[in-house]
C-alpha cells in the first residue's frame, strides 16, 4: 500500500546515501528546493514525468520510492552508511576543554540531522563550542561534579525536534537489538550505544555484515579529542556492540519542538537549584554538585595533613573538573544574556564576572601546583594551606555569584527554593 511518508523518506535517504542536497537535485529536476523537501516530509510527491528521472538519479526503480519494504536484504556483507543531512565544516572551536562526551554526542547529532543553521562562506554548517556549551548546561553537567542528570528528552534532543526511544541490553536479546538499530538506520536516523562499563559511546550511522558492525564515531568522557571530533566522512567500525551491557538509544523525529530560549531558562532554573545546594548527597566527597563540595574538599585536604601524606590525593584530577565546570557555567551565562529575553542583564554580567575571577584563580593553581609533585611532608602541606585558602575564596566567590544569578532571572518568577 503507498504511504506519501514512507515514499518521502526513502527519497531522503537515497539522496543522502548519494552525497546529494536537496538544493541539488532541485537542480537537476529543474524544480524549486521547496518541492523536494514537500517530497521528503511527505506532504506531495513528484509527478509521474518526474519520478522517471528521480528514479535515474538516485539509481533505483520507481516502485524502490513509492513503495520501500523497509527490509534488509539477506546478503552477507551488506553495508548500509548514512551520510549527514547537509555539509559540516571542520572544528572550528577551541577544542579543549570538552571532556564530557554526552554534550559532544548532542552536538553531533544536530550537525548530522543538518540542524544548525550558523554556516560558513561555503554553506556548511559552523562546528564550534555553542553547542556543547549549551547542552552541557540543559543534561546539567556542567552544574556537577563527576555527576550528571540522565539525558533529557526533552531539553536535550526537543531544542532539535527530535525524541529518542532507549533499549536497555538486558532486557533485549542480541537479535532484537540489532534489528532496533539497523531499522532505525535504514529509516535515516542515527542510534547511539552507551556501554555502561567505562568505554566508548558509539553515535552510529551506518552498519555492515547485517547490523553486527556499527560505522560511527566514538566519544568518551575525559577525552578532549574524541569529544572535538565530528567527521562523518571516516567511520570506526564496532563489531560485537550488541553483547556489551548498556543501553541503545534510538534517534526519533518529535512532533514538539522547545525553543532554545525555553531551555536557557529551565537551565538556569536548575543550574541555580544544584549550584546552590550545602546538603553532600552522595557516597563520594567529590562527587555531587553545589556549594557543599567547596567544604567536602577542604575536608579532604584537612585529612590529608592529619595522614601526613607526601602527595596531594585529592587534587587530580578534580581541580581540571571543577575548572571546566566553571567555564561551562560562565559561558552558558554569557550566551544566556544574548538568548533569553526578560533577564537582568546587569545582574547576569555581574555573576558572569565572579565566575571570571573563580576561574582565573584556578588557573593559577593548576599552573603552580600541576607542574611538580611536593619535595616532601612540609612542602605538600604547603600547598594544601594554599589551595584551602583558594576553595574558601571560590566558594565566597560563588556564593556572590549565585546571589546575582537569583537576581538575575527573578523578574520572570523562574526561581525556585535553593534544594537543601
Amino acid at each position: 500500500m503507498f504511504d506519501s511518508y514512507k515514499a518521502g523518506k526513502q527519497i531522503a535517504i537515497l539522496r543522502k546515501n548519494r552525497g546529494i542536497t536537496q538544493e541539488e537535485l532541485a537542480q537537476r529536476l529543474s524544480v524549486s528546493p521547496q518541492a523536494v523537501s514537500k517530497w521528503e516530509n511527505g506532504h506531495t510527491m513528484p509527478e509521474v514525468s518526474i519520478l522517471v528521472e528521480l528514479s535515474e538519479i538516485l539509481g533505483v526503480t520507481i516502485d524502490e520510492i513509492l513503495l520501500p519494504t523497509g527490509m534488509i536484504p539477506m546478503n552477507a556483507n551488506l553495508e548500509h552508511v548514512l551520510l549527514p543531512y547537509d555539509e559540516i565544516a571542520d572544528f572550528s572551536g577551541r577544542k579543549w576543554p570538552r571532556s564530557i562526551a554526552w554534550p559532544a554526542i548532542l552536538s553531533a547529532i544536530k550537525l548530522f540531522m543538518g540542524l544548525e543553521c550558523h554556516r560558513d562562506a561555503q554553506k556548511r554548517q559552523i562546528n564550534d563550542d555553542t553547542e556543547y556549551i549549551l547542552q552541557s548546561a540543559f543534561i546539567s553537567t556542567s552544574f556537577g561534579y563527576s555527576w550528571g542528570q540522565e539525558m533529557s528528552e526533552k531539553s536535550c534532543l526537543a531544542v532539535y525536534g527530535l525524541a529518542c526511544e532507549v533499549y536497555d541490553s538486558e532486557q533485549y536479546n542480541a537479535e532484537t537489538l540489532i534489528q532496533f538499530a539497523t531499522e532505525n538506520i535504514l529509516k535515516g536516523y542515527p542510534v547511539i550505544v552507551e556501554p555502561k562499563e567505562y568505554e566508548d559511546i558509539i553515535l552510529a550511522s551506518g552498519f555492515s555484515q547485517n547490523g553486527k558492525v556499527l560505522k560511527g564515531i566514538p566519544f568518551l568522557d575525559g577525552d578532549d579529542d574524541k569529544n572535538s571530533v565530528m567527521s562523518f566522512k571516516q567511520l570506526y567500525d564496532f563489531p560485537g556492540w550488541y553483547k556489551k551491557k548498556g543501553k541503545l538509544i534510538l534517534i526519533k523525529t518529535s512532533g514538539d519542538k522547545m525553543s532554545v530560549e525555553d531551555a536557557c531558562k529551565e537551565a538556569l532554573r536548575e543550574g541555580y537549584r544544584l549550584l546552590s545546594n550545602e546538603v553532600h548527597q552522595f557516597d563520594q566527597p567529590l562527587v555531587g554538585y553545589g556549594l557543599v563540595i567547596y567544604d567536602n574538599w577542604r575536608n579532604e585536604l584537612r585529612l590529608e595533613n592529619e595522614r601526613k601524606l607526601e602527595t596531594i590525593e585529592c587534587l587530580f584530577p578534580h581541580i581540571f573538573i571543577h575548572y571546566e565546570n566553571k567555564m561551562l557555567i560562565k559561558q552558558f551565562l554569557e550566551l544566556c544574556i544574548h538568548t533569553v529575553t526578560g533577564i537582568d542583564r546587569e545582574s547576569l554580567e555581574t555573576a558572569i564576572a565572579k565566575y571570571g575571577e573563580l576561574i582565573d584563580l584556578f588557573e593559577k593553581a593548576m599552573n603552580d601546583w600541576l607542574t611538580k609533585e611536593p619535595k616532601d611532608i612540609a612542602a605538600a602541606k604547603h600547598v594544601r594551606q594554599g589551595f584551602d585558602d583558594i576553595l574558601r575564596r571560590s566558594r565566597g566567590l560563588e556564593e556572590q555569584a549565585l546571589e546575582s544569578w537569583a537576581s538575575a532571572i527573578k523578574a520572570e518568577n523562574q526561581i525556585p527554593s535553593p534544594a537543601n
